[in-house]
């Protein structure tokens, strides 16, 4: 089956964190806070304040924290901090079709 996933930059929240729209197929599942100080991507709130304690670890990749409840999660949360290993800060905008 054929997907697509966007990842679009909101805003910046502070000096080190990055608020993302999460989309799968066009429509949004969830938001993700790219904190580069705590070293993690986490789900928000529209507001960029983290939501739970399902974290993803930007130094070892590492997921925290019941997430295997939550395949978005698990999938947005990879390709965010995969893009941002790259250049080494959040791009505005990612997108990935698979299938």
């Amino acid at each position: 089956m054929a997907f697509s996933l966007r990842l679009t930059f909101v805003r910046r929240v502070s000096s080190s964190a990055f608020l993302f729209r999460a989309e799968v197929d066009d429509e949004v599942v969830l938001y993700l806070l790219l904190d580069r100080e705590a070293g993690s991507v986490r789900p928000a709130d529209e507001d960029g304040r983290p939501v739970g304690v399902r974290r993803l670890d930007l130094n070892d990749g590492t997921f925290h924290s019941s997430v295997n409840a939550d395949e978005d999660f698990v999938l947005l949360a990879s390709h965010l901090a995969a893009q941002w290993r790259k250049p080494g800060s959040p791009q505005l905008e990612v997108r990935k079709c698979f299938g």
